[in-house]
């Protein structure tokens, strides 16, 4: 570990059982951007196919990876980790079929055998902070929760279990926790026309990933301004440093990969694939 990654990574002590989170899984977008290369990408035979994109599936929260649907990795991970009490799977409305399909254990070829923590399946909102904010009123209304509150992409399916771990110590060390890894290559700041107007210090620089975990109060309050505000965020953490909070940094991972374009899934199927040959699934 390098001595950047260091100063995110802080030794946390265990704190029992108490240690406990539930996981809004924010996966109701539509994909553009992925469905946006597939129709610019040249297409010679059956290319499409061997990407891992059939004709007409270009839901990539469904889309096959290493045998089953890619979101059902996602939540593979969280069935099986202890500290993970209950799931909100944020889906476009129209695939709320399809997961609660995958939820039940119904799904058609039988490759899941359903994900009890799962305890509801809603609709998005028109963005990703709409959509959270339906996971937030679901675990508010439903569950009356007032914990510690994972926000997870769904088309990550690769995070490891070790990075949960971090971000929930992290939370309760600190108040909060976002999973982050230190940015590799050198980064260049240009204007409209290309031309480089700086050189970044990649020292101070971070790859932001998820989970982000936040105490439900701080979430609350966080959308609550940000609506107020009319700001217009990526992440949660953005929100929560609007309200003028420090927001904490812990190790992520480079395996940590989201879907986002049609060549992503081929390097997230060898990943899984060396996540089962060296048994971390």
């Amino acid at each position: 570990m390098t001595a950047q990654e260091e100063t995110i990574a802080p030794t946390l002590s265990a704190e029992g059982s108490a240690k406990e989170a539930a996981v809004i899984v924010a996966c109701g977008g539509l994909g553009l951007r992925y469905k946006n290369s597939l129709m610019h990408t040249p297409k010679a035979g059956d290319q499409s196919k061997q990407d891992g994109v059939s004709d007409g599936l270009q839901e990539k929260q469904f889309l096959s990876l290493a045998g089953k649907p890619l979101i059902a990795h996602t939540l593979d991970a969280l069935e099986k980790h202890s500290l993970i009490r209950l799931v909100v799977l944020i889906l476009p409305e129209a695939l709320i079929g399809k997961g609660e399909a995958l939820v039940r254990g119904l799904w058609p070829d039988g490759s899941v055998k359903g994900y009890p923590k799962v305890r509801a399946v809603r609709a998005g909102g028109e963005d990703r902070i709409a959509s959270v904010a339906n996971g937030l009123a679901v675990l508010r209304e439903e569950f009356d929760w007032q914990g510690l509150v994972l926000i997870q992409d769904g088309v990550r399916p690769c995070t490891p279990a070790s990075v949960y771990d971090r971000v929930i110590e992290g939370a309760f060390a600190k108040g909060n926790a976002v999973a982050a890894i230190p940015l590799r290559d050198t980064i260049k700041s240009a204007d409209g026309e290309g031309i480089v107007r700086r050189t970044l210090d990649r020292r101070n620089l971070w790859q932001i990933q998820t989970p982000q975990g936040f105490w439900m109060r701080d979430l609350e309050e966080a959308y609550r301004e940000g609506r107020r505000l009319g700001i217009q965020a990526t992440d949660d953490a953005a929100l929560i440093e609007a309200t003028g909070r420090p927001v904490y940094l812990v190790q992520g991972d480079p395996a940590n990969l989201k879907l986002t374009y049609p060549e992503d899934l081929a390097l997230l199927e060898a990943i899984v694939c060396g996540q089962r040959e060296s048994g971390l699934r």
